[in-house]
């Protein structure tokens, strides 16, 4: 090859000193014909067609060479990703600070504004009940009546015990004044007739008990085992309940560490699988006076309205206490996290599209994320799915590049393949 452009210049060179500066170029051509110097212009000739033909070939031709080039990248794009890549499909987050509100999440229970369970007093005969279960009872409002004609009779000896001493009492202090009677009799009397004015007050309390009232207003459930007119019931029998939903109390448990971030009056926002769509808001009314030491947390006591009568006693609810707002907040997708044990770790990716895992410190976790406390910066891009197939070092390929606002991305050579056939087949066009 170095020869045959070696003889071209050479030719060029005694072609333009001789033939071209030369008076008779008959002359000169019939002179060195015998010198090579006809064949070597026929090469150069062929050279220079060459040179011509082949541009306007490929501007003529260049359509279809693409449509062959295309069809053998798409044909070999698995093997070749397989073969050559080994890069790692991924999806990923480019980290933003943020600000949002300070929560703390916890699972309580609710509890009756008041709630009493009604047991009777004494042991005695129902006379008669007078409610419907399940109904609203005001307070004060009479509920059961025991059998009460030995109690009452009681009352009425006692009544009558101390009417007689008061009299007494009252003539002998009397004669006492009027120097009449003696001091002694006097004070015997009225001793008499002051125990017979205790037992008119326990014969009269005794019979108060034979009729049990509503102690506050509220609703009252079912009758409770042989609890019915005509029945002999025992002392300390629990009758009837009556719960106080005006208003519901709900408790729940708060780490610890968050005991400072806790104040009454602070918003409370309860949820609950029986209506997914409301939220009840309500305020901390109490917070406890101790941490409990087996699980570090402290009981919080909050009051939520219970308007319409929707939350009933002993219902779990999900609670949301919101403590203040805060910026510059990193936010990750719970998906991003890994667990092992006690520690979490999320996998992000370097500028070179290498995927590393990284330990975090979380904070608290609402529906927008989990709050990284510690381990994350912004602008850092964070692994959301594919994490299982990743270790440090990976080369990835971030399927959602689009969404990756300045995230770094590496191409794999299939990819830059088939953006050179897409840009080489725009121009042609």
């Amino acid at each position: 090859m170095v020869k045959i452009i070696s003889r071209l210049i050479k030719t060029c060179i005694v072609f333009w000193k001789g033939f071209i500066t030369s008076d008779n170029k008959g002359l000169y051509w019939s002179e060195h014909k015998e010198d090579g110097l006809k064949s070597n212009m026929k090469l150069l000739g062929i050279v220079i067609g060459f040179l011509i033909v082949v541009p306007m070939g490929w501007h003529l031709l260049k359509g279809n060479v693409i449509d062959i080039c295309r069809f053998v990248v798409q044909k070999n794009a698995g093997p070749m990703l397989i073969q050559q890549d080994k890069f790692i499909p991924v999806e990923a987050k480019k980290l933003v600070a943020t600000k949002t509100m300070r929560e703390i999440s916890s699972i309580g229970s609710l509890k009756a504004n008041k709630e009493v369970v009604i047991k009777s007093e004494i042991t005695g005969k129902i006379k008669e009940i007078l409610f419907t279960e399940g109904s609203d009872v005001e307070e004060g409002s009479v509920l059961i009546k025991f059998e009460d004609t030995a109690l009452q009779a009681e009352v009425d000896r006692w009544a009558a015990e101390y009417a007689l001493r008061k009299e007494e009492t009252d003539r002998n202090k009397t004669l006492y004044q009027q120097k009449a009677g003696a001091q002694k009799s006097y004070k015997e009397s009225e001793a008499q007739m002051k125990i017979a004015l205790a037992q008119l007050d326990n014969a009269r309390h005794q019979l108060s008990k034979a009729t049990i009232k509503a102690p506050f207003s509220g609703k009252i459930g079912i009758l409770k085992g042989s609890t019915h007119p005509g029945n002999i019931i025992q002392q300390q029998t629990e009758l009837v309940n009556i719960v106080d939903n005006s208003k519901m109390k709900v408790e729940f448990m708060v780490p610890a560490r968050f005991m400072n971030d806790v104040a009454t009056g602070q918003p409370v926002d309860v949820t609950l699988e029986a209506y997914p769509d409301k939220v009840f808001s309500g305020s901390v009314d109490a917070i406890d006076s101790e941490v409990d030491t087996k699980n570090h947390s402290i009981l919080v006591r909050a009051i939520i309205p219970n308007d319409g009568n929707l939350l009933k006693h002993g219902m779990f609810v999900n609670v949301k206490l919101v403590t203040g707002e805060k910026d510059g907040v990193i936010v990750v997708d719970d998906e991003c996290l890994d667990r092992e044990g006690q520690h979490e770790f999320v996998w992000i990716i370097d500028k070179k599209g290498q995927a590393y895992r990284r330990k975090v410190i979380t904070g608290t976790k609402n529906e927008t994320g989990v709050e990284i406390v510690a381990g994350l910066t912004e602008g850092e891009i964070v692994v959301v799915s594919g994490q299982l197939r990743l270790t440090d070092g990976a080369k990835t390929k971030i399927l959602n590049e689009s969404s990756v606002d300045g995230g770094s991305v590496i191409k794999s050579p299939t990819d830059v393949a088939k953006s050179a056939i897409d840009e080489a087949q725009n121009s042609a066009r």
